[in-house]
């Protein structure tokens, strides 16, 4: 089986998810409460770091192959 590129976006939107899931849990077994306000901004800044990310490592690849294939002309 091939591998796979690490998908920076879908891992931390995972991992964002899953700890507003914990937080919620464990405000809804306590009796901390939780001020919604802040939910959607949090959010939309790990999915913009997500794809900040996601680009930078794009970017990184596409570069490192321009770069075999340039140095493999220069060999010819």
């Amino acid at each position: 089986m091939r591998r796979h590129d690490l998908d920076w976006v879908s891992l931390i939107a995972g991992l964002v998810f899953l700890g507003f899931a914990l937080v919620y849990t464990v405000a809804s077994l306590t009796d901390v409460s939780i001020d919604g306000r802040f939910v959607w901004p949090i959010v939309f800044v790990a999915l913009g770091a997500a794809g900040i990310a996601t680009a930078v490592a794009a970017t990184a690849r596409e570069e490192k192959a321009f770069a075999e294939v340039e140095r493999t002309d220069d060999a010819l």
